[in-house]
């Protein structure tokens, strides 16, 4: 049984290994339980106790002392499903207090905040950064991303604004003729301003949002700058909406 498998559903380390162990014996006692676990008896309890909590375990008491027997392991899908439900919560959360926090947050300062990133996975988890903000999107594309993060992470990171609701405006290399997905654009809530293949080159998008200037290199990289202010992303915006306008 894979320990890693048993924390990505939701569970402690610890709990994991307990619960590991429930499954291999059927039945444990936390005395016994605790030397194999290497904690104390007190701890061996509140691992176990958790379990029953979760539905992964049951708990009887037989001649004065506590056992433990694993229930149907159908009950990690309830488990991670439940991680699934409180993680939406807090996202919920999150993004209805985001915005007057941002606000209060730019009343005190007029420091940028700048933050790097270099790499696949730290440049895919700067999109989802400016994604998490919840705002319209609007960038100019590179036909460099692709190559250099692979379809699969561009497309979840492309559609992830749609979910959330927030539209995108583009400014991005006219298609061949026959190529133009409007239905697909239309579903992600895509607008296009189509360029000329030679009206922009460079191995760079810049991707701005109402408080938040996205700049990702993808010459030598991948490596991206985050900026959270909102003078910086309103002025780029004007220089977004001034190269639409000429398009």
């Amino acid at each position: 049984m894979q320990l890693n498998n048993l924390v990505a559903v939701g569970l402690s380390k610890s709990q994991a290994e307990a619960y590991i162990l429930l499954i291999e014996f059927g039945e444990v006692k936390p005395g016994s339980a605790a030397k194999r676990l290497d904690v104390t008896r007190t701890n061996a309890y509140k691992i176990y106790d958790r379990l029953v909590e979760f539905g992964l375990a049951s708990k009887t008491e037989e001649n004065k002392i506590f056992v433990y027997r694993p229930t149907n392991p159908l009950s990690l899908a309830t488990l991670a499903a439940n991680h699934r439900a409180e993680s939406v919560i807090r996202e919920e959360a999150v993004s209805s207090v985001i915005h007057e926090l941002l606000d209060k947050f730019y009343e005190h300062t007029d420091k940028p905040t700048v933050d790097i990133f270099t790499g696949r996975t730290e440049v895919a988890n700067a999109y989802r950064k400016q994604i998490g903000l919840k705002e319209d999107i609007c960038f100019i594309h590179t036909n460099a991303d692709i190559p250099a993060m692979n379809f699969e992470t561009m497309h979840e990171l492309r559609v992830q604004p749609a979910r959330n609701s927030n539209k995108r405006q583009a400014i991005m290399k006219r298609p061949p003729p026959g190529q133009e997905n409007l239905a697909s654009h239309q579903r992600s809530n895509l607008d296009i301003t189509f360029r000329e293949q030679d009206d922009y080159e460079a191995p760079v998008e810049w991707s701005v949002t109402d408080s938040s200037l996205l700049i990702i290199l993808y010459a030598n990289g991948p490596h991206a700058i985050f900026i959270q202010d909102k003078v910086v992303a309103s002025a780029f915006k004007q220089i977004f909406n001034l190269l639409k306008r000429k398009q």
